[in-house]
């Protein structure tokens, strides 16, 4: 097994699992999570259907089975991209993107909504309300970004 594919399975084991059995848990404790559960002073738990993308943009038009589908097609080609990867940081960031676009893509396909549970907030500000998967592809992608921009200096 090449070096690449080993890091790829491990990232995605590991992101994957963590992501889903978090989603399990939110979902078994639904009844705590409604009103939403304090942490700390900047983060709650709480239980939302995410109906829609990013931050329930389209909710109103649930088509949530079609977005799921949508996160496989484009995971086939961050497949691809991985494969062309020549650094360590592009595939853990790829790797990364991909584990959360399955993650999500499945919840999409099988539940019809992502179930998020992570509230940031800042006094009555919130940040819309999201999952292990949406942290997954925003780390990702700032590690693929600095994998860009660092083989540009090259």
């Amino acid at each position: 097994m090449t070096k690449k594919l080993t890091i790829t399975l491990i990232i995605l084991l590991i992101c994957l699992l963590l992501d889903q059995i978090t989603k399990n848990i939110a979902t078994m404790n639904y009844n705590l999570l409604k009103d939403g559960i304090y942490l700390f002073d900047y983060l709650n738990l709480v239980y939302v259907e995410n109906r829609g993308v990013s931050f329930g943009f389209f909710a109103e038009h649930d088509k949530s089975f079609y977005f799921g589908i949508l996160s496989i097609i484009i995971s086939t080609y961050i497949l691809y991209l991985i494969y062309k990867s020549e650094t360590n940081i592009e595939i853990v960031g790829l790797s990364m993107i991909l584990s959360g676009a399955l993650g999500n893509g499945f919840d999409r396909i099988y539940y019809q909504y992502v179930i998020d549970f992570l509230d940031f907030h800042f006094q009555n500000y919130h940040w819309p309300a999201f999952n292990f998967a949406d942290l997954f592809i925003s780390t990702g992608a700032i590690l693929f970004v600095i994998s860009l921009v660092k083989n540009s200096k090259n």
